[in-house]
């Protein structure tokens, strides 16, 4: 598949390339590269030990060999449903160094939501964990694979293998490479063919696989070098699952792109990774707010300050003032506020050198060849500091959807991407997302956004996490419902929540007219908010 169509023209393709955002070579073998210049360093650490980067290239090496002599070829997909590990990374990098796709997928996917996604993919090997956390992976594959006859090859990391499918442990000691070695090192990927295919949250619908190509996902890769300085001396802490594109992209793609090193972490626990950060060195990472709440929490409550943390990426959800104050202070790092989608990486991301200002009030900036507009509901563009839909177009923009009804839907004649996400840019191109498309609330005629007032009652005392979201009305049609998560000690109610955002001039049609006191709130992989199990939860408590 080639970049250029359906999503990139080519004379935009042209200029990429020319700008030097996109490669006019094969797709690089990096890790050789790495394992060259440094092959005692560290390249990843995970639960089991650490690995050099010459041993990750000896292995992913001696992988890519196994699945070309196995039949797997340029333009297949390989799935690769493991937790955060090491296994994940080689099947990644040795599936990319023949050509062959990788789609990433958590451990907790089951029977239903796996087979919809290896099914619209068309995958034809499947890597698994023999089980995690209790739940048998094996006996799903094995009833899946009755029903997916594309699937060909199964792997499974663990000691329990059953006859039809292939130990990961026995394919790494076969010496793969004396006979196919030589086939392997003569390939030239295409820049532009299919590397990644990222499935959406399905927050609104069933997900839709997003397909990338090497062009398009090493675009972020080279801004966080750009703008950052990452290389071989930091070290990517990776809580974020890898089986999405957060992980996959910015733990593993990115880390192995600088030459940094990769500390898996499997299971949250902030205690723990408050821990690891400070034994590992680690300097980056990426992660919902609400991990860096609790690291907060955990540096407080321990006195412990990592050495070497310089910044904290978060994306999907408002920065309250507080948390970016309480990270550099308890934690050291600065707060990197951003906004990005499965169909384009990176989009807008706060610089460095930005203030506090910036990253609580903002998503960041607007990245190096992405256009924009600010749109209307007919797709009108916007004076700034309007809010309406962004629309955009650029070097990180996906080539398109597995489903070509779904590429036809989102992109205009002009090679720009409806987002669905609404927000608002200032002068300077900072934008502020307010909400979701589908998620306006609209109460007896008037648009109140979810986003918004969110953003300001996070700020409300008693409030350590909160959603707003609309639930039917028979006479106004929607009123909003704060969903909120107590600080401890200290439960807010609605009447506060509404003096707060009446001291606060806040138009009296958007207050909250319902509340709701939870434990948690749902989320996705990535840390996006489930809004509409949150909504079917509170309307079945209702009905019931």
């Amino acid at each position: 598949m080639s970049a250029t169509l359906p999503a990139h023209h080519a004379e935009r393709a042209a200029r990429y390339r020319q700008a030097g955002w996109w490669s006019t070579q094969p797709v690089p073998r990096l890790l050789t590269r790495h394992a060259l210049s440094a092959p005692g360093n560290i390249a990843l650490t995970d639960g089991r030990g650490s690995m050099r980067y010459d041993e990750l290239e000896r292995v992913v090496q001696g992988l890519a060999c196994a699945l070309w002599a196995l039949g797997l070829r340029p333009g297949d997909v390989l799935a690769i449903q493991l937790p955060n590990q090491r296994e994940f990374a080689w099947f990644q990098q040795a599936a990319a160094r023949i050509g062959v796709a990788y789609l990433p997928l958590t451990p907790n996917l089951r029977a239903g939501d796996l087979h919809y996604q290896l099914e619209t993919a068309n995958a034809a090997a499947l890597v698994i964990p023999s089980e995690h956390r209790g739940f048998d992976h094996v006996a799903m594959a094995a009833e899946l694979r009755e029903r997916l006859p594309k699937l060909r090859e199964i792997f499974v990391v663990g000691e329990r293998v059953p006859a039809w499918a292939r130990a990961v442990d026995a394919l790494v000691e076969q010496a793969w490479e004396q006979r196919h070695g030589a086939v392997v090192d003569a390939l030239r990927v295409d820049a532009d063919a299919l590397r990644a295919i990222l499935f959406t949250s399905g927050t609104e619908s069933n997900p839709k696989g997003v397909l990338h190509s090497w062009n398009t996902l090493s675009y972020p890769l080279r801004l966080h070098r750009h703008y950052f300085g990452l290389g071989y001396d930091d070290a990517i802490y990776t809580p974020s699952p890898v089986g999405h594109g957060t992980g996959a992209i910015f733990g593993v793609e990115l880390a192995l792109f600088a030459g940094a090193r990769i500390v898996f972490e499997e299971q949250w626990n902030a205690q723990t990774a408050l821990q690891s950060i400070a034994r590992e060195k680690c300097t980056m990472m990426w992660g919902a707010t609400t991990f860096y709440t609790d690291l907060v929490a955990a540096a407080q409550a321990s006195a412990l300050k990592p050495a070497r943390f310089r910044y904290a990426f978060s994306a999907g959800a408002p920065i309250p003032r507080d948390l970016v104050l309480r990270v550099r202070e308890c934690l050291g790092a600065r707060l990197v506020a951003a906004f990005g989608q499965s169909e384009g990486q990176n989009i807008t991301i706060n610089r460095a050198d930005d203030g506090i200002e910036r990253i609580t009030s903002s998503d960041g900036r607007f990245n190096p060849r992405i256009d924009y507009r600010i749109v209307d509901a007919e797709g009108r563009a916007l004076p700034t500091g309007e809010p309406g839909e962004i629309v955009y177009r650029g070097p990180n923009v996906c080539l398109g959807y597995l489903d070509a009804g779904h590429t036809a839907a989102a992109f205009d004649d002009e090679g720009y991407i409806r987002s669905g996400d609404l927000g608002i840019v200032d002068a300077d191109g900072y934008l502020r997302i307010v909400g979701r498309r589908k998620e306006i609330i609209i109460r007896g005629g008037e648009n109140i956004s979810p986003r918004e007032i969110e953003d300001l009652l996070y700020r409300a005392p008693g409030v350590a996490e909160v959603a707003v979201i609309g639930l039917p009305d028979e006479r106004l049609g929607q009123r909003a419902c704060a969903v909120v998560v107590p600080a401890a000690g200290a439960a807010p109610t609605l009447a506060k929540l509404i003096d707060f955002l009446r001291d606060r001039q806040v138009a009296k049609f958007k207050y909250p007219e319902r509340l709701e006191l939870v434990s948690e709130l749902p989320r996705t992989a990535s840390g996006k908010v489930r809004k509409e199990v949150l909504r079917k939860r509170i309307l079945g408590e209702a009905a019931s």
